[in-house]
């Protein structure tokens, strides 16, 4: 199981590099709005116009990961405890 997250895990980030690289090639940062990358676009075509949905797409990036930063620091410290 173990072996099966770290290669999602490479998966991703290459998914991550890749976009990146298309973003910076083509001169649009739309590539790495969370909302395309899900694949929203399918079912609201209009949920990455505009900056408002840029602005929501960095907060739920941010949300996501602290959320899963503060559980992991949560787990880790609760181990040291016992």
């Amino acid at each position: 199981m173990n072996s099966f997250l770290k290669f999602v895990l490479l998966t991703a980030l290459v998914h991550i590099g890749v976009l990146i690289f298309t973003s910076i090639k083509n001169g649009n940062i739309k590539f790495l709005n969370y909302f395309q990358i899900l694949g929203l676009t399918e079912f609201w075509p209009k949920i990455t116009e505009g900056w408002i949905s840029d602005v929501l797409s960095i907060l739920l990036i941010v949300i996501i990961v602290s959320g899963f930063l503060i559980t992991s620091l949560i787990k880790k410290n609760n181990k040291n405890l016992i």
